[in-house]
C-alpha cells in the first residue's frame, strides 16, 4: 500500500522563487517516489494577485493531483495559510517545502522526514524537520516546563489530523513565532517532534558545514 502525503508550499509574490523551489527543490523528490507515495500538491498563494506560471506550474504537473489556492489577494501569514492546506489536504501525511529559501542536495530527504512518522505505531510522532532553540515556553503562554526547542518552520513534515485538530495560531503569532507556537502546542498534548539529521532548517542564517540533503536557509 503507498504512503499518502500531502506537499504544501505557500508562496508571496516571489514568483521566480516559488518556482525554482516548486520545480527544482519538491518535484524532483515526489517523482523519485511516486511507486512509494500517493501524492498530492497543495500550493496556497498569499499574493495581491494571482501567479499565473505558479498556477500553471501546479495544475498541469503532470503527475499529481494538484491544487493551487489563492487567497484572494488577503495575505494570510505562515500558519493560517497551513491550516488552508491542512483542510484542502487528502493525505494523512504532510510535507511542508518553504517556497522562498532552501535547496535540495539529494532527493531521498523526502522519505528521511515520512519515515519517522509511517513507522510510528503511537501516532505520538507528530512532526519532523530541524530541533530549533526557542525562548521561554512563558512568553507564548505555555508552562515553563516544556523543553526549549521547536522545529523550524521552513521546513517540516507532520500528521495531517494532528494539525488539523491543533491548527497554526492566528492573530499575534499567525506568522512570526507561529512555529514555535505549534510546537510547543503538540509538546503540550504529550506529541513527539523527531529532529532529522539529513535535513537542516534555520532562521536568517547560512547553514555551515554537515552532509545534508535538504537545507532551508537564508540562501
Amino acid at each position: 500500500m503507498k504512503v499518502g502525503v500531502t506537499a504544501v508550499m505557500v508562496a508571496y509574490h516571489n514568483e521566480e522563487l516559488a518556482l525554482t523551489r516548486l520545480l527544482r527543490d519538491l518535484m524532483p523528490s515526489l517523482l523519485l517516489y511516486r511507486g512509494v507515495l500517493d501524492a498530492e500538491l497543495i500550493v496556497v498563494d498569499n499574493s495581491e494577485k494571482p501567479q499565473p506560471r505558479l498556477a500553471e506550474a501546479v495544475r498541469d504537473n503532470g503527475t499529481f493531483p494538484a491544487k493551487y489556492i489563492w487567497s484572494e489577494g488577503r495575505n494570510l501569514y505562515y500558519g493560517p495559510a497551513i491550516n488552508l492546506a491542512v483542510k484542502a489536504a487528502a493525505h494523512p501525511f504532510l510535507v511542508y517545502v518553504c517556497a522562498n529559501h532552501g535547496r535540495m542536495l539529494d532527493p531521498t530527504w523526502l522519505w528521511d522526514m515520512l519515515e519517522p512518522m509511517v513507522n510510528d505505531a503511537s501516532g505520538k510522532v507528530a512532526l519532523t524537520g530541524s530541533h530549533y532553540a526557542s525562548g521561554p515556553p512563558s512568553k507564548l503562554g505555555f508552562p515553563e516546563s516544556l523543553p526549549r526547542l521547536h522545529i523550524q518552520g521552513g521546513l517540516f513534515a507532520g500528521r495531517t489530523e494532528v494539525l488539523a485538530k491543533y491548527p497554526y495560531p492566528d492573530g499575534e503569532f499567525a506568522h512570526w513565532s507561529s512555529d514555535i507556537y505549534q510546537s510547543f502546542q503538540l509538546l503540550q498534548q504529550g506529541y513527539r517532534l523527531v529532529d532529522v539529521p539529513t535535513v537542516k532548517s534555520v532562521w536568517r542564517e547560512r547553514v555551515k558545514g554537515g552532509q545534508y540533503k535538504f537545507i532551508h536557509d537564508e540562501g
